[in-house]
């Protein structure tokens, strides 16, 4: 199987809708700091909630640019109407919805939303099958686009802060923290997707940030061979599906962060040439960043700023 899964890449007809709580406002955070309790699903961080009364758990995807996608095999949608076509990251493929309304969205913070408009929707049935039989969805950047994003997997928690000017002062987000470093990215096509430079081994090559995956890398031949060599990349054993997972040794983050990933996994230039286009990635090397790392220390996500907090776990 193969190990990202969370990517949403919209092809075929475009469509780029932004949910709306009626005429009121989008469906995004009202308060200064929400907190969400989170539930791990092997890498997959959920946030648990209700879609017009079903259940279940929306996959919180750094990756997914939607600030909510609705997984109409579970939720029935009887009215939704076919816009496109779509593709996940790791190669599954899905008719694109919209649906004009929306009845209730409710989430573990308490908020709820009624009567939506404009909400996509496709058959995530791939997630059911290969993460959680109660996925009723996505929640993605759009929702939490003015807010820094602080990952805690250690104690099962998203906290969004409001940007806001007096907090860009007293950075109350960093308060009881000890940050490890500041790393700095960029943007290319997607607004959602932290690029960050990095070396190992003095190679030079393209980190992804996403939290919907593991982590993975996608090397040259003769550079994978190279670092190999140099025991910087050291196969580790197999997971449970006889796939092989490796570690990183000595990977360098925007030349200030040393780390190592331990149970990653190689990738083709096939196996994620939607990832590169999508991202536009024209770089031969590429590191994906997810829970490997995330579980590994807290980070904050300040997009505003294009800037990474590390901080101690």
């Amino acid at each position: 199987m193969k190990k990202i899964i969370c990517l949403l890449l919209i092809c075929g007809t475009s469509i780029n809708i932004i949910a709306q709580k009626s005429t009121e406002k989008n469906f995004v955070p009202t308060e200064d700091i929400v907190v969400f309790p989170i539930t791990l699903v092997n890498a997959f961080p959920f946030i648990s909630g209700e879609v017009n009364g079903v259940k279940g758990k929306f996959m919180f995807d750094t990756g997914n640019q939607n600030a909510l996608d609705i997984n109409d095999n579970l939720v029935h949608l009887p009215q939704k109407k076919t816009k496109g076509s779509g593709q996940v990251g790791s190669g599954q493929k899905f008719k694109a919805n919209i649906n004009d309304t929306i009845a209730e969205v409710k989430l573990a913070d308490g908020s709820v939303y009624k009567n939506l408009l404009n909400i996509k929707s496709g058959n995530y049935d791939f997630l059911q099958n290969a993460i959680t039989p109660d996925c009723i969805g996505y929640i993605g950047h759009d929702f939490f686009k003015e807010y820094l994003v602080k990952l805690d997997y250690l104690r099962r928690k998203i906290t969004l802060y409001k940007n806001t000017d007096q907090r860009k002062i007293s950075k109350d987000f960093l308060k009881g923290e000890k940050v490890l470093a500041i790393i700095n990215f960029e943007i290319r096509r997607l607004p959602n997707h932290p690029l960050v430079r990095a070396k190992i081994g003095g190679i030079e090559m393209i980190a992804a940030f996403d939290t919907g995956q593991y982590g993975t890398f996608q090397l040259e031949n003769k550079v994978e061979k190279l670092l190999t060599a140099k025991s910087l990349i050291v196969p580790s054993g197999q997971d449970a599906e006889n796939d092989t997972v490796f570690t990183i040794n000595d990977m360098i983050l925007d030349g200030k962060f040393k780390t190592s990933l331990k149970g990653v996994y190689s990738e083709t230039r096939e196996d994620n040439k939607h990832v590169r286009e999508a991202l536009q990635i024209t770089e031969d090397n590429i590191i994906d960043i997810g829970y490997r790392f995330l579980d590994q220390y807290k980070t904050i996500w300040d997009y505003e700023t294009k800037k990474i907090y590390i901080l101690e776990k």
